[in-house]
């Protein structure tokens, strides 16, 4: 479980966040998070990787595909996992299923937030891709009855926020147990089956200072895979990270380079320049910082890529538009009141410099960087 990264303080290692910020503030000892950084340190990140992008990602399906029984990707529609269910089917590599989560249970609208993506782009998506391979099985799980379950229990109840990192949002708190919602999952599960579950997680983070240009991962790990999943390291728990592993080094690397390159030429009027600093790269022109839109970052690292409706992210990762229907819930509702009480405590003894903006606890809690690696100038 180390792979997905943790947080160290002095000699100690947390997967949870929340506790090591509070070991931290007790003891004075540094914070960090090491994601991989015994693996990633040893590489030249200077040299670019001769493959191309598309390359590395057919070796990366590949490489998956070998390692389990049965592979599982989670598709959102998004650009990130639509890349991946186009490295296996492009390459003929055998997929085995697709899902994706919705929670029409709780709205019944099939165009609100989260399900339009998966009922117009995802959906089609994978029915195009059954075209070649015919045996692709498509499932669709409703998050409602998990979140609901989840927030009533009483195990969880005011535990929950020493599990997440980011994602507090109660859809993405509840996902704990989604693999045994399936019973498909749970058979193949019980019989000893190797079933992957693999999440296009993430895009490349890069910014220049001075002449060179720099990568590093983000603490974000938690929108797949959570602290409480490390902790329980359950034997029959497998989730791969697309484009983030120890097992395909050169794909960040790469990736850099790409952007790198990219970002050395523009000028505030290139195409999809921004001001907007909730980008994830960013480059300084005239002593004024710019950034690559989401759609420029596509663009360049996901090969035939374009841009498709319903691609937008929430505003706040924590009241996030696809739970709407648990903000709308009586105060006094046991779902509502878990999940809030358990918030709120949060808010309060999380000392303020870990906050995104203190005085709005929409805006949430700050990331953490891993250790920076020089792309070179």
């Amino acid at each position: 479980m180390d792979q997905f990264g943790f947080y160290q303080v002095g000699e100690l290692k947390f997967y949870s966040k929340l506790e090591a910020i509070l070991e931290h503030e007790r003891s004075g000892m540094p914070l960090k998070w090491n994601f991989n950084q015994e693996v990633y340190s040893n590489l030249n990140w200077q040299v670019e990787p001769t493959e191309t992008l598309e390359e590395l990602y057919r070796q990366r399906a590949q490489q998956i595909r070998d390692q389990y029984d049965y592979v599982v990707l989670w598709l959102s529609g998004g650009a990130d996992s639509s890349n991946v269910l186009n490295s296996f089917i492009n390459n003929n590599i055998k997929l085995d299923e697709v899902a994706s989560y919705v929670n029409y249970e709780a709205c019944t609208d099939r165009l609100g937030f989260m399900n339009a993506e998966v009922f117009n782009v995802a959906a089609p998506k994978v029915a195009q891709a059954q075209l070649t391979q015919p045996g692709l099985k498509h499932t669709i799980v409703d998050l409602t009855r998990l979140e609901i379950d989840y927030f009533s229990d009483k195990e969880s109840k005011f535990d929950w926020i020493y599990y997440m990192s980011f994602h507090f949002g109660p859809c993405n708190v509840s996902r704990l147990n989604i693999k045994l919602s399936q019973a498909h999952w749970r058979d193949m599960i019980t019989a000893g089956k190797r079933v992957g579950f693999v999440h296009g997680f993430d895009k490349p983070h890069v910014h220049q200072h001075k002449q060179n240009y720099y990568f590093n991962f983000i603490d974000l790990i938690d929108g797949a895979v959570n602290a409480q999943s490390q902790i329980l390291n359950r034997a029959w728990d497998f989730n791969e990270l697309f484009y983030w592993s120890p097992d395909a080094v050169n794909i960040p690397i790469k990736q850099g380079h790409v952007v790198k390159r990219y970002m050395k030429s523009v000028t505030p009027g290139s195409a999809d320049i921004t001001t907007d600093p909730r980008n994830v790269v960013c480059n300084t022109i005239n002593g004024k910082k710019y950034y690559l839109t989401s759609n420029g970052l596509h663009r360049l690292i996901y090969p035939g890529w374009y841009p498709v409706p319903y691609q937008f992210k929430t505003p706040s990762m924590i009241f996030s538009l696809r739970d709407t229907w648990i903000f709308d819930l009586p105060n006094n509702d046991p779902v509502k009141y878990s999940w809030r009480t358990g918030l709120d405590h949060m808010w309060q003894v999380v000392p303020n410099k870990w906050k995104a903006n203190p005085n709005n606890i929409s805006q949430g809690f700050k990331t953490m960087r891993s250790r920076v690696y020089n792309l070179g100038s």
